[in-house]
């Protein structure tokens, strides 16, 4: 599920928003400027690097979560522990997507081959313009079924019909939007 919940974060604030965003803005100002200079993830030591993901994933999240629950509720707090420290965590994974073999430990590559964390090549397909899918970031498990199934493009037509508003996808692709609007859900490979 952690891999689900970083797609949909990653979506949402490549596609909507700005740097003055209330909240999330320096989340989003940072996604959004990690398309035109993606190699600047690879120089940022841990902290710099996850930081920002402590916002909305950090311990107030989880003491909010822990304190809803409450002490009879345990595997409820364990369950979102483990998931948030993984939304943390997904940009350290991303940030090792874009360096080679040779510049991260062996054991991250070792992590990378067996599906455990998002590889090169499945992170690289995202870059790639209007950036419209292989959004997941912790494993990339969920890319293909959410990107078939074309469920970020029925979540903008969603958006899109509640309030007007364009993902950035659309802007870059007016043939994503066209088929979008039409119900073409599915990405074109």
């Amino acid at each position: 599920l952690a891999d689900l919940g970083s797609g949909i974060l990653h979506w949402s604030v490549d596609n909507y928003g700005n740097g003055r965003t209330p909240i999330m803005g320096n989340i989003i100002a940072a996604f959004q400027g990690h398309h035109s200079a993606p190699w600047t993830i690879t120089q940022r030591e841990f902290g710099n690097n996850v930081h920002k993901l402590c916002i909305p994933f950090g311990l107030p999240t989880m003491a909010l979560i822990s304190t809803l629950a409450g002490p009879e509720n345990g595997s409820v707090t364990l369950f979102f522990t483990v998931f948030c420290a993984l939304e943390i965590l997904s940009q350290e994974f991303h940030k090792w997507s874009h360096m080679t073999k040779k510049e991260v430990p062996s054991w991250v590559n070792s992590l990378m081959d067996i599906g455990l964390t998002i590889g090169r090549v499945p992170h690289a397909q995202h870059h790639i313009a209007p950036y419209d899918g292989n959004y997941c970031i912790v494993s990339g498990l969920c890319n293909k079924s959410l990107d078939e199934s074309g469920f970020f493009r029925r979540l903008e037509h969603i958006v899109y019909n509640l309030n007007g508003i364009e993902s950035n996808a659309w802007k870059l692709d007016a043939k994503l939007r066209a088929r979008t609007l039409r119900g073409e859900y599915r990405l074109e490979n």
